[in-house]
Parts: structure tokens; C-alpha cells; sequence
């Protein structure tokens, strides 16, 4: 039996072996944290996302939380919708938000700017919007506007997001700052990691004293502020400027991927593929179940015939989360609801082949077609 991972992490030959030269010499030199690695890979990325600036971090959830710390929000209320990643919801509560829960579009995965109208408060501090799977919603223009008339930070969430663009601006790029991840997973990774991006030299500022413990100087046990340990690592900058250097050759091999899903499930009855409308990243093909659909047998289906399919973006909305039941669990969003319950993602990773995607392409469509005939 043929078989096709929901994921498939490959770094070639050439690249491991620049990778272990680099390590090698970092390893001679003895420098392992906070040197010429991590500053350069800052620099490159900035210039990636068009930004004045950029923070490396340890995680992506530590980006969001230290650039909500730097904009303090503690005690005032920040804006998360329901469909996102728990981290999200977690890096707001770490930096003492209140967090208040939007409701999404289900054609976006984002909150539209009605959404964010109907449960903004006075004094709300930051909206964290999320470009899920890497999609950039088409009310982003709006909603930058919408916060600037309200005095509200845009942060943007792009853990999904690296190499997606809409009206030529990238990612991260559009309000006070923005949060990449390179976890494993991710478009482009370090294993673990993370990078904060900003135009505001401020912010930049300040997030680089929450990531060092509050010390302005790396080595000197002076404190400013009630930081914590952020930073990355030599040795993870080294893995990320590499992958960095690749990141326009995965892209176009993940949209690759996705254009010919597009083709190959065209009118494939029961599904709807989530189209983005702009360049993105292809993190993530996302389709939409009909509801007659069940997509828990669906997958064990499709399991049985080889085919994994990736995770959801997300299965569960936030108020659905056992911790959070106590403060969330009576709201009723019926768009992050019905996004999160009819959705299925496909498997693509560059290294992903016509052969394996047809394979994807014709389980999916026949699993369908007999859950459909038996009704």
C-alpha cells in the first residue's frame, strides 16, 4: 500500500552539509548564543518581510508574547478569534491581557472587520490577527484601518504566514508588528525559534529587552524591565538562514501543491477548497467538508488507504477547549464553529510529487463520493 505522510520534513544534501560546516566553525569559535548568526539571520529577514526590523526569538509563541508585553497590554482587553492555534490565546493571557474572542469567516479562517467591530471594548489594547494557513484575509486593508481609527495594535500572527504576500506587501508587515514561527512544521524551521518583526524602532526595542531578562546589555546583570529568557540560539540562526535562503524555492513548490489539489478535486462533490486570492505561502490546503460529511470517519478512511491528511487549522475553536470553559465556554461564534468542525487539510511539503498528490486526490474523491451514494 502506497503510502503518503501528512508531513515530510527533508533538508538535502547540500544544505546539510553547509549547515554542519557553518556548526562546525561556529563550534571552533566557541560563541554558541547571541552572535554574528543570530544578528545576520535578524537582518536577512527583515529585508524577507520588508521591515525595519527584526527579533529573533525562541518560539513564535514567544514573539507574540513579548511584542504584547512591549505594547502592555496587561489588564485591557485584546482581541483573539476562536479558530486560532491555543499558543495564540496563551502569549495574550501570559502578557495579562484580557482576552476577548472573535468570531471568524469561514471563507477566510479570519475575523472580518464587523467581527472585530462587535466585540471591541473601550481601551482594547491590540487585535491578534491570524493568517491561517497562510492565507491573508481580503478585508486586511480595512481592518489596518479600522485599528488605526480606533487606536487599536494590529499584531499580526504569521507562524503560517512566511512567504505570503496580498497588494504586494508581505505578511507580518502591516501593522505595529508582526510573529513568525520556524517550528518544525512551518514553511521554514529551526526546529524551534521564532522572529518578531516590526517598522517601529520602539517596539523593536523593547522586545529585545523582554527577550534578554530585561538587560539592555546581554552581559551585564542590570535589569529594566520583568523579562524572560526569549532568545535564540547560534546554532538555530545558522539552521534558519539556510532555510531562509530556500524559502522562494519552497514556496513555489507548496503552491505548486496547492494549484494542482485545485485541479485535481475541481468539482469533487462534498468538498470546497479554501481559495486564498493572493500569493501565499501554501502552508496549508484547506478544504471545507459539505455537512453531510463526517470527517472523523473520513480520515480514518482514508488513514486505511495509505493517505494521512495534516492537521486542522483548527479542529477545535477556543472556547471549545476544556481549560477555558469557565470563561468561554457560553459564547456562541457559529463562523470559528463551523470552520473548525467541516474542515480537512491535505498533506503538502515541497517534497510532496504528482504521483503521491494524484494518489491524495482520487482516496479523497472516492471516500466521498461513497459516504455521499450511502445517504
Amino acid at each position: 500500500m502506497a503510502e503518503v505522510p501528512a508531513q515530510e520534513i527533508v533538508i538535502g544534501k547540500d544544505d546539510r552539509d553547509s549547515i554542519l560546516a557553518d556548526i562546525a566553525a561556529l563550534l571552533v569559535a566557541g560563541r554558541l548564543s547571541g552572535g554574528l548568526n543570530v544578528e545576520r539571520f535578524e537582518e536577512e529577514f527583515a529585508r524577507q518581510v520588508g521591515t525595519r526590523h527584526a527579533v529573533a526569538v525562541s518560539s513564535g509563541t514567544t514573539a507574540l508574547e513579548l511584542i504584547l508585553l512591549a505594547l502592555d497590554v496587561r489588564d485591557r482587553p485584546v482581541i483573539v478569534p476562536a479558530n486560532t492555534n491555543f499558543a495564540t490565546f496563551t502569549a495574550a493571557w501570559r502578557a495579562g491581557a484580557r482576552v476577548v474572542l472573535a468570531d471568524v469567516d469561514p471563507d477566510t479562517l479570519a475575523p472580518s472587520r464587523a467581527d472585530l467591530s462587535a466585540v471591541a471594548e473601550p481601551g482594547t489594547a491590540a487585535v491578534l490577527l491570524v493568517h491561517m494557513g497562510g492565507i491573508i484575509t481580503c478585508e486586511i486593508q480595512d481592518i489596518v484601518q479600522w485599528c488605526q481609527r480606533n487606536n487599536i495594535a494590529l499584531v499580526e500572527d504569521a507562524a503560517h504566514a512566511h512567504g505570503s504576500y496580498r497588494n504586494g506587501r508581505h505578511a507580518g508587515a502591516f501593522g505595529a508588528a508582526g510573529a513568525f514561527s520556524f517550528f518544525a512544521t512551518k514553511v521554514m524551521t529551526t526546529g524551534e525559534g521564532g522572529m518578531v518583526v516590526t517598522d517601529d524602532p520602539d517596539l523593536a526595542a523593547e522586545v529585545r529587552l523582554y527577550r534578554n531578562l530585561g538587560k539592555a546589555d546581554a552581559w551585564v546583570s542590570h535589569h529594566l524591565r520583568m523579562g524572560m529568557n526569549g532568545r535564540m540560539t547560534e546554532i538555530a540562526a545558522i539552521l534558519g538562514r539556510h532555510q531562509l535562503a530556500r524559502l522562494d524555492e519552497y514556496v513555489q513548490a507548496r503552491q505548486r501543491v496547492a494549484a494542482e489539489y485545485a485541479r485535481e478535486l475541481a468539482g469533487v462533490p462534498g468538498l470546497t477548497l479554501l481559495e486564498p486570492g493572493h500569493p501565499y505561502s501554501g502552508y496549508k490546503v484547506v478544504c471545507r467538508l459539505g455537512p453531510e460529511i463526517d470527517r472523523l470517519a473520513l480520515k480514518r478512511r482514508l488513514g486505511e488507504t495509505g493517505v494521512q491528511l495534516a492537521g486542522e487549522v483548527y479542529a477545535e475553536p477556543l472556547h471549545h477547549q476544556p481549560v477555558l470553559a469557565d470563561g468561554y465556554g457560553h459564547l456562541s461564534l457559529p463562523g470559528a464553529e463551523m470552520a473548525c468542525a467541516r474542515q480537512v487539510c491535505l498533506p503538502v511539503y515541497p517534497t510532496l510529487d504528482s504521483v503521491r498528490l494524484r494518489l491524495v486526490a482520487s482516496a479523497l474523491s472516492l471516500c466521498l463520493r461513497d459516504d455521499l451514494n450511502s445517504q
